[in-house]
């Protein structure tokens, strides 16, 4: 099996490449803009469309994995260019050389920011993304679809909330670093709940979605299957790293007045995102290792 795979060198491309090789016995093609040690075949995203093209005749699969994921300082023609432009261009790739499977990863962020007072996300209700990040997630799935309208290339999207593993970065690695300090963290009494994914929930499920056939033109999300609270998340993370944390209760007063100094941030930190992964686990037969 040949599989193609962008964003190679990213955060879950380096836990997700190994995999294929080790699960799927996959000759792996990466994309990069710089080169990737990790795959059979190395492509560079720079090429012109014919040498990738030429390239990719002959794969099974192609996995869309980058992105522009971090909205701090950047602009909209970042996203416009990283997201938008790329994917569409990734489609059209596929088209011409006739790649069996696109599987594009996107964000829970395409559904909304919270489920606060709501019921968990669903892969098929109607999105609403809020942020800059999260409308050019959502515009990347429409012109993906429209781009494979007509032609023999199936997509897989799949929605992951926050991914955590061995290497973080943004959020969790604030607070890997909060639990570095020892400092005790004031979220004794947070009852919030919020659904992540493991880097390896998240690798398993694309690895299944590369060949499955219920998989063709559906749109999954994805998660541990277990909602934790803040607390619990931070306990999952110095749990992974072998570190002991302390936990102290802060007055609700107390968040709800940070909340209007930095609403987004106390929001991710006090407020509740669930996801529906039932039509995940019923059409794949995929369950989440806890």
């Amino acid at each position: 099996m040949r599989i193609a795979v962008t964003g190679a060198n990213g955060f879950i491309g380096q836990t997700l490449c190994p995999l294929l090789q080790e699960q799927l016995r996959a000759d792996l093609v990466s994309l990069t803009r710089n080169p990737s040690s990790i795959a059979n075949q190395r492509l560079l995203l720079s090429a012109n469309d014919d040498e990738l093209i030429t390239a990719l005749r002959g794969a099974d699969c192609l996995i869309h994995l980058a992105a522009r994921a971090h909205t701090y300082n950047s602009t909209a023609a970042d996203f416009e260019r990283d997201n938008i432009a790329l994917t569409a261009r990734i489609a059209r790739l596929c088209v011409a050389a006739k790649v069996p499977r696109l599987i594009y990863l996107s964000s829970i962020k395409v559904n909304g920011e919270s489920t606060n007072k709501r019921a968990p996300f669903s892969a098929d209700e109607l999105p609403h993304p809020e942020d800059i990040y999260g409308k050019s997630k959502l515009a990347s799935e429409q012109i993906l679809k429209q781009e494979l309208a007509n032609a023999a290339t199936e997509w897989v999207i799949i929605r992951p909330p926050l991914v955590y593993g061995n290497h973080n970065k943004g959020n969790l690695l604030t607070l890997e670093n909060l639990i570095s300090t020892r400092i005790p963290l004031p979220f004794k009494n947070i009852k919030n709940r919020r659904d992540l994914v493991s880097i390896e929930n998240l690798c398993s499920l694309i690895a299944l979605s590369v060949m499955h056939p219920n998989a063709a033109n559906e749109t999954f999300l994805v998660s541990d299957g277990v909602s934790r609270s803040t607390k619990d998340i931070i306990q999952l993370l110095a749990n992974r790293k072998g570190k002991a944390v302390i936990f102290f209760p802060l007055h609700d007063w107390a968040f709800k007045l940070l909340k209007k100094i930095k609403p987004q941030a106390i929001e991710r930190l006090t407020g509740d995102l669930q996801v529906d992964i039932e039509k995940t686990k019923t059409l794949l037969g995929w369950n989440p290792h806890t």
